[in-house]
């Protein structure tokens, strides 16, 4: 959560290069942000997480628009919401509780 947040809002020219897409960077984080959330909570919650995580992406978002060097960018909203929607059917499918059944294999 913090890398998300920080690499969002620090000077996009002192971030490593990376590789990838911009917007694949944005989708691949917040569907691993949704993942692991799902992990630690119950499927009740999925709905709230992936809200929570909507409204941190927006929220980065429009305040790099007041930063010198980066912009409110709707495709990289966009990006993180398809993101989030592709973590949790993945959550929703088979990874939802992963957290507490890794715990109960490595307590037994």
């Amino acid at each position: 959560m913090a890398g998300v947040i920080v690499g969002s809002l620090v000077p996009g020219n002192t971030l490593p290069d990376v590789s990838l897409n911009d917007k694949v960077q944005h989708a691949a984080a917040y569907c691993l942000l949704m993942v692991w959330f799902a992990g630690l909570y119950r499927r009740g919650l999925y709905p709230l997480i992936g809200a929570v995580l909507f409204a941190l992406g927006l929220v980065l978002d429009v305040l790099q628009g007041f930063t010198p060097t980066r912009s409110l960018d709707w495709y990289d909203v966009a990006a993180d919401l398809v993101g989030i929607a592709v973590g949790f059917a993945i959550s929703a499918w088979f990874m939802g509780g992963w957290c507490q059944r890794l715990e109960q294999r490595l307590l037994s």
